[in-house]
């Protein structure tokens, strides 16, 4: 059997059941409604009903002073009112592209999260069967159901945060192509879709595929008996078994809600699709790429040698984007298996194949352009 962990984060949670953690707040109606967030917020302590009539000078005021905002506009006003705000809050920081490549990348990500913060200041109602009750909203009951299951009351969620839900409702309706998967791969809300090829790349190179849901079914397609994914967002576990289940490899695969390594099992072939940057993770949807101090890292490190059986090998997919900007030292991952009693038999490496690699308009592409994905491979000694 070949396990796989990573970043495929499938999951879907039932609000109404009471498995979704929800802070609970007040209408300015009377209602009570449920808030969800996506970046772990506490619910606001009261809402400020804002429609079209509110200039955008004023509500980048009131967001800039914490007010949450209840959206109750019409919703092509309300995507209006996103676009401008986005363009005002980009415009504010004219230094932000001065400095070494860590210092923009570092003021590039404060950048995002601060325009994060604001615009997640705007929120909207979503009743109980999905339906957001704006002039000219779109059907949202599908996405609303995908992104955070059923609920038996009103529910709060930031207007960006649902136009995300949206979006990525039609990625599952049309299924998305991966090269090197034979069929189509359908992501979910809040789990990381495979848009960086090289991961794939790397494992046709090694006549392997493992990974969360994309690699492990790579790898099943190439003459795997079986695959097990693990992780720790039943959203992803959920979303690895549905697409197994569309490519007809249901029988041969598994996923289990699991922090690493399944205890007390053995696995012949261990590929971990790592978060690569060593830094705080500010959403769910952050943990995959975003790793404080790179501690999953280190943890799975220091134990596959226990999960491996005699002559199995492991794999790490990981970008050296971190050792390009100086947050991390060239070597580390190699220095890592050495202290875990692990020898490094291959390491190969290909180009990045995401699309910010080729943005001419991002303030790092010098350093994006020669980003490349290495695998590591190594095992018990």
């Amino acid at each position: 059997m070949a396990w796989f962990q990573g970043a495929c984060k499938p999951e879907v949670v039932l609000l109404g059941s009471g498995t979704y953690p929800l802070g609970m707040l007040e209408m300015p109606d009377g209602r009570k409604a449920g808030f969800v967030s996506e970046s772990g917020l506490e619910e606001p302590d009261g809402l400020v009903v804002l429609n079209e009539r509110v200039s955008v000078v004023v509500v980048l005021r009131w967001l800039r002073e914490g007010k949450s905002l209840l959206w109750e506009g019409g919703w092509e006003q309300g995507m209006a009112l996103l676009k401008k705000l986005r363009s005002q809050i980009q415009g504010d920081d004219p230094g932000a592209l001065d400095g070494s490549p860590l210092e923009r990348w570092r003021n590039q990500r404060a950048g995002v999260r601060q325009q994060g913060q604001l615009l997640g200041g705007i929120l909207v109602a979503i009743e109980k069967d999905g339906e957001v009750r704006l002039r000219g909203a779109p059907d949202a009951r599908r996405a609303v159901k995908l992104a955070w299951g059923l609920s038996n009351g009103l529910r709060v969620v930031a207007l960006n945060t649902l136009m995300g839900a949206l979006s990525a409702a039609e990625w599952t309706r049309k299924g998305i192509e991966v090269p090197g998967l034979k069929g189509k791969l359908r992501p979910r809300f809040g789990v990381f879709s495979p848009t960086r090829r090289a991961y794939v790349d790397l494992l046709v190179h090694m006549d392997v595929g493992c990974g969360t849901g994309v690699l492990g079914f790579v790898l099943l397609q190439r003459g795997a008996v079986s695959a097990l994914g693990t992780d720790l967002d039943p959203r992803s576990v959920e979303c690895a078994i549905e697409n197994a289940g569309r490519l007809g490899l249901q029988d041969r695969f598994q996923a289990r809600t699991v922090d690493l390594f399944p205890p007390g099992e053995r696995f012949d072939c261990v590929v971990f699709n790592a978060p690569w940057v060593p830094e705080v993770p500010r959403t769910r949807l952050d943990r995959a790429v975003f790793d404080e101090g790179g501690e999953t890292l280190g943890r799975f490190v220091e134990g596959l040698g226990a999960s491996l059986t005699e002559g199995g090998v492991g794999a790490i997919l990981i970008s050296d984007l971190p050792e390009r900007l100086g947050l991390r030292e060239e070597g580390y991952l190699e220095k890592m298996a050495a202290a875990a009693g692990l020898v490094v038999r291959m390491t190969a490496d290909v180009p990045a194949s995401h699309g910010r690699a080729r943005d001419g308009s991002d303030p790092l592409h010098e350093i994006r352009k020669e980003e490349r994905v290495r695998i590591v491979v190594m095992d018990a000694g």
